[in-house]
């Protein structure tokens, strides 16, 4: 048995520092995991710049289709109410949607899955897809705001 007299200390073992490392190590391991899983789950995608991207005229899109447009990175429908536009990107992380064979609508980046309208199917996107703004400039040219969000219901009457 080893006694210590006064203020003397025992050196601190190779075995019992390896082991402060290795617990050491795995908390900030641990830490750094945690805050990206946070991040992960609190992703809001950021703000586009409010932009006006013409895409053609109305009676370019045929009743009951829907059609991708690169530029203003949207879907562009027609119903019996008139025009409509669905943002394309993915609500969780920014992805791109792709349109399924149904007529929903998945993200290829976490597999989300969106409605034909827009509303989310399953996650891990929780919010529905935005409807963008539809308006006719002068020259009877329809254009698209990405920057405006509008009710899904909302339509651009032709």
């Amino acid at each position: 048995m080893t006694v210590f007299h006064g203020s003397a200390r025992p050196a601190v073992g190779r075995r019992q520092f390896l082991t402060w490392l290795t617990r050491g190590s795995l908390m900030v391991v641990s830490a750094l995991a945690v805050g990206q899983i946070a991040r992960y789950f609190a992703f809001e995608p950021t703000a586009d710049v409010p932009t006006a991207i013409p895409i053609g005229p109305p009676d370019r899109y045929a009743p009951a289709t829907l059609t991708y447009l690169g530029p203003a990175r949207a879907y562009i429908g027609r119903d019996s109410a008139g025009l409509y536009a669905l943002d394309a990107v993915c609500t969780h992380l920014g992805c791109l949607v792709e349109q399924r064979t149904d007529g929903g609508f998945a993200c290829p980046c976490h597999d989300s899955h969106f409605g034909a309208d827009g509303q989310v199917e399953s996650g891990p996107a929780s919010k529905a897809l935005h409807h963008l703004a539809l308006e006719l400039d002068q020259d009877g040219q329809a254009i698209v705001d990405r920057g405006r969000s509008v009710a899904p219901e909302t339509r651009l009457a032709i």
